[in-house]
């Protein structure tokens, strides 16, 4: 592909290697070379297996199959489009509805006129196969293997952790500080983007399987440690235990009354605890995240009148 014609040579030469000297005189552009090229490019593509990875699946944490999976979706096999999401991520309803996009952002799709909204072809489907309780396992669950394994921490981490070891035959328990499954899904996402219901309905699509237990209320560090684990007989233990502190600011003022963290706020508001906002009250949130807009809109919800404080543009 990289052939230029040199005078004094009988036949093109490739320009990637050969090294260059005074005086030389060479032609990059001509009908001849365009013709040389189109014949190599077309012997190159001749042994092409007609499939490279496309952008939407390499953008995509866990590189789904992302054409395959729309290809199913189109042709009305639902439950065979969310076994292929399952085969890398066990929870496609989540996924549709909470993840930040970043397979539509590069979807070639938008060259012609708008990305495909893949993110919400993934809600619809995980949904479909749950209302149909068809909900589909990637593979069928291996025999015991007569291993115990430890996961704690009952978020999205942990509890995707704990579905495919239990898929591989091994007897697992997760313990979580909170009483219920989920996580941040739970605790740190509001209602309305995330129902909790439904939530639940997939998240049991882990205690279906064999073998498999949740502790809730039960802290590492405080009702039991990593050593106690193995005291106990278990032979592996995986740490998802999430990140529920928040930023600290670093600012005067930050520990008044009346100001509070994001995910504390959210907790406190899932659990259906009093939060200190109401209605017609002023409220400041300050961010320009995910968190920072769950904050907000749930305020508003609450009746207060929010104002959102960010560093940078409205646009960034």
């Amino acid at each position: 592909m990289c052939l230029v014609e040199i005078e004094g040579y009988h036949r093109p030469m490739p320009s990637c290697h050969l090294p260059v000297e005074p005086g030389m005189k060479i032609t990059q552009a001509s009908d001849s070379l365009f013709k040389l090229r189109k014949q190599n490019l077309e012997y190159i593509l001749s042994d092409h297996n007609a499939y490279c990875m496309p952008p939407c699946q390499i953008s995509c944490p866990t590189h789904i199959d992302i054409p395959g999976y729309l290809e199913l979706m189109a042709k009305g096999q639902h439950v065979e489009a969310a076994r292929l999401v399952k085969e890398v991520l066990p929870f496609p309803y989540m996924l549709g509805l909470v993840c930040p996009k970043p397979c539509q952002e590069v979807c070639r799709r938008g060259l012609v006129e708008e990305e495909i909204a893949i993110c919400q072809c993934h809600g619809y489907t995980g949904e479909m196969v749950m209302e149909m309780d068809q909900a589909p396992t990637p593979f069928p669950q291996l025999p015991a293997t007569g291993k115990r394994v430890a996961v704690v921490g009952a978020g999205p981490a942990g509890l995707t952790a704990a579905y495919y070891t239990a898929l591989k035959g091994h007897a697992v328990t997760v313990f979580d500080m909170m009483q219920k499954q989920g996580g941040i899904a739970r605790y740190g996402i509001p209602e309305y983007r995330l129902p909790k219901v439904k939530l639940d309905k997939e998240l049991n699509s882990v205690w279906q399987l064999r073998d498999t237990e949740f502790r809730g209320g039960m802290m590492l560090g405080r009702d039991f440690s990593i050593d106690d684990l193995f005291t106990q007989g278990y032979d592996a233990v995986f740490l998802g235990i999430g990140a529920w502190r928040s930023n600290e600011l670093r600012v005067p003022g930050e520990d008044l009354p009346g100001v509070i963290e994001a995910i504390n706020y959210l907790r406190m508001n899932a659990e259906g605890d009093p939060v200190p906002v109401g209605k017609g009250q002023k409220v400041v949130v300050v961010g320009g995240g995910f968190t920072t807009f769950d904050c907000a809109r749930t305020s508003r919800r609450l009746g207060a009148e929010v104002t959102v404080v960010y560093r940078r543009s409205r646009k960034e």
